[in-house]
């Protein structure tokens, strides 16, 4: 396993949340972004996508029920709809020591999952006003990612607070070192129990 990356994995997936973020960004025609239509990000700490984190809906068909969650491209809402569900693959290169922090400090809020919710007056606030507002222990993906990182002292994003951080915003900050974008049916890295 190569242990010098971590992986931010940028998304849009066919859900209904999905469509309205991504809606949002079709409408606007002022002030885009690249990648504003991508609606999710998950940080994995190897490139086969298997074992990714985030924030997010914790049973198929309820996005109300939502929390910190184990992601593969391979299974649940990215694995519903593999022809649709698209990816921009972004490596970080880390130092060993903030790799092995990473990993740390995501089995530690995964040993807290019970105490942890959404955030989802900061995601309504982030969609309708641009700026996120911070609940003590929910988070949604992309401020949770944020305030991973940083608590491994990788801050990529020094001008911003973890809760004004966006899925697109990695993604305009990362574009130059994507290393896969297209769909989760044709992402090339298999993991070996996949591999034919």
């Amino acid at each position: 396993m190569n242990n010098d990356k971590v992986y931010v994995v940028a998304s849009y997936l066919d859900t209904v949340p999905g469509r309205l973020i991504k809606l949002r960004a079709e409408m606007k025609f002022w002030n885009r972004y690249l990648g504003d239509g991508y609606s999710h990000v998950s940080l994995s700490r190897d490139n086969t996508l298997t074992n990714m984190m985030s924030f997010a809906r914790k049973e198929l068909h309820n996005p109300f029920n939502s929390g910190i969650i184990k992601e593969s491209i391979y299974s649940g809402m990215f694995a519903l709809k593999e022809d649709k569900a698209h990816i921009a693959v972004m490596p970080i290169t880390v130092t060993p020591k903030q790799y092995e922090d990473i990993g740390k400090i995501m089995e530690e809020y995964w040993a807290r999952r019970e105490e942890l919710g959404f955030n989802f007056l900061g995601l309504v606030s982030m969609l309708f006003c641009g700026r996120g507002v911070p609940v003590e222990d929910h988070y949604f993906c992309s401020e949770w990612i944020t305030t991973v990182l940083q608590g491994a002292g990788v801050d990529i994003f020094s001008d911003k607070k973890p809760y004004n951080v966006r899925p697109f915003d990695y993604y305009g900050l990362l574009k130059d070192s994507v290393i896969y974008e297209g769909t989760t049916k044709d992402y090339p890295i298999k993991p070996k129990v996949l591999q034919k």
